[in-house]
């Protein structure tokens, strides 16, 4: 078994791959959830017993021993290979990526949910990836508020953050983007298969990312919110 020589919150077996939060690692005992992992999160969920979203499967409350609430997804493929693969992978890659590219978000000021805990563990030739990101309290999907122009405001400006940063989403769409009227902030959920460029996206790029984030209200409300076109031009 090796562990990160740096910070305590990295773990690896043959069989397992597992990164934790600091404040959750310093609480010790987390080697055993390099096998029986997926085993506890679940006994997690069941106790909170709080379904939070849908899409490619249920995300799930799960409440850690200090207290830490959090949402629990298990990565699955989209499209096609989503109905062939599933959630099955041939490694823990993707899941790293994901963590990665979470903490580097997060370091450039993005509102992006911090990672409690990541989880790969392999069945036979394949692998289940489970992550836990912190829940953000009282926010709603940006979809869900769509008659807010708060909320679209909000998003255009996440939206420019990330453009600039070089990120592309692969599912940057209003149900990966959470609204806090609190607070009037926006958070970007939802990393998997996500990239970043060494440089801001061109205009082609930012075209294609707009078009789906507005593809997705005219397939799941009929039309676009008010405010579309502005929000479009803006981050041309």
């Amino acid at each position: 078994m090796s562990e990160s020589s740096t910070t305590p919150r990295t773990w690896s077996e043959p069989q397992s791959w597992l990164f934790v939060a600091p404040d959750l690692a310093a609480a010790g005992g987390w080697e055993d959830w390099l096998t029986k992992g997926e085993t506890e999160l679940e006994k997690l969920a069941v106790a909170a017993h709080r379904v939070l979203g849908e899409g490619r499967g249920a995300a799930r409350s799960v409440v850690f021993a200090n207290g830490a609430a959090g949402v629990w997804r298990v990565n699955r493929h989209g499209g096609l290979l989503g109905g062939l693969q599933g959630d099955r992978y041939l490694s823990p890659d993707r899941l790293r990526q994901e963590v990665e590219l979470s903490e580097a978000l997060r370091a450039e000021k993005v509102r992006t949910p911090r990672v409690l805990l990541a989880l790969a563990m392999k069945d036979g030739n394949n692998w289940r990836q489970h992550l836990v990101t912190q829940e953000v309290e009282g926010a709603e999907t940006v979809f869900s508020a769509r008659s807010n122009p708060a909320a679209l405001e909000a998003a255009g400006k996440l939206m420019h953050q990330v453009f600039e940063l070089g990120l592309w989403a692969t599912d940057l769409h209003p149900d990966n983007l959470l609204w806090r009227a609190e607070d009037q902030s926006c958070w970007l959920i939802d990393l998997a298969g996500a990239k970043r460029f060494p440089h801001p996206l061109d205009a082609g790029q930012r075209a294609a990312r707009v078009d789906r984030f507005f593809r997705y209200y005219r397939k799941h409300a009929g039309e676009e919110p008010e405010g579309a076109d502005a929000l479009r031009e803006s981050l041309r």
